[in-house]
């Protein structure tokens, strides 16, 4: 695995390339910062060797909800890495993390206290909505190996009637070279970040697979009653069904 030792040098060259950036953000107007970070987050990838395959397109106009299942951390610079503008929402305690705090919160990451309910996690999806991002979120609440979806929990769907934005549903696995799962990638159980990047480093190559699916439409919140279907459960269960629908067209021979 002579691979190895060249990831962590290109890896360790990058965070700090990372740090620098964040260091120089204020010297760049918000759409050339936007488009390094986007920049840096794919080059993430590179190094580690993972292979995307896209399927569909990923929306480039205004903002969107982007509802996701969740495999692992590597989800994060993968959908982030694909279209400029794009965050994530996170526990506020990782912007007080060395080095990766500052990456994230230049990086322009939605946070929330623990413990305060959804309506402070909700706020800062309005902002970042209103903002014109992309904003994405893993409603399952945990990660899994890719093979199933999880329940979405519905509660934070409710921004996208509020703003309103159009819902992306996105499908992700992470597979082997012929097509079946990999779960080399997934960061479930007890893993550890450690444990999970060594994994992954010594992976001579992990591919991906992420799909955009119809996006739903969403009206705004006054008048959902008179559209049946489109209110926050039925937004998060269809983004849900289509989600499995897609990881079991992928296991379909």
């Amino acid at each position: 695995m002579w691979w190895v030792p060249i990831r962590v040098i290109r890896l360790q060259w990058h965070l700090a390339r990372g740090v620098w950036l964040t260091h120089r953000a204020s010297h760049h107007p918000p759409a050339v910062h936007a488009q390094r970070v986007q920049n840096w987050l794919a080059h993430v990838l590179i190094i580690l060797n993972i292979q995307v395959v896209i399927e569909g397109e990923p929306p480039t106009e205004c903002g969107h909800l982007w509802l996701a299942n969740h495999v692992s951390w590597l989800d994060i610079p993968l959908l982030g890495g694909l279209v400029p503008r794009t965050v994530f929402l996170a526990k506020a305690e990782i912007r007080e993390w060395p080095l990766i705090g500052r990456l994230a919160t230049q990086a322009g990451t939605l946070f929330m206290l623990r413990g305060t309910g959804s309506g402070q996690a909700q706020h800062a999806l309005t902002q970042g909505l209103k903002r014109n991002q992309h904003v994405v979120i893993f409603p399952e609440g945990t990660t899994t190996v890719g093979l199933a979806v999880k329940r979405f929990h519905a509660r934070l769907i409710q921004t996208a009637l509020d703003v309103p934005v159009p819902v992306q549903p996105v499908a992700l696995r992470y597979i082997t070279p012929d097509g079946r799962l990999d779960r080399r990638a997934a960061y479930i159980d007890n893993d550890s970040l450690i444990t999970s990047l060594w994994r992954i480093l010594r992976a001579k190559k992990i591919q991906v697979r992420v799909r955009f699916l119809e996006s739903i439409p969403v009206q705004p919140a006054r008048t959902a009653k008179a559209a049946p279907g489109l209110n926050r459960d039925g937004i998060t269960r269809l983004a849900e069904q289509r989600i499995r629908q897609a990881l079991q067209q992928w296991d379909a021979p």
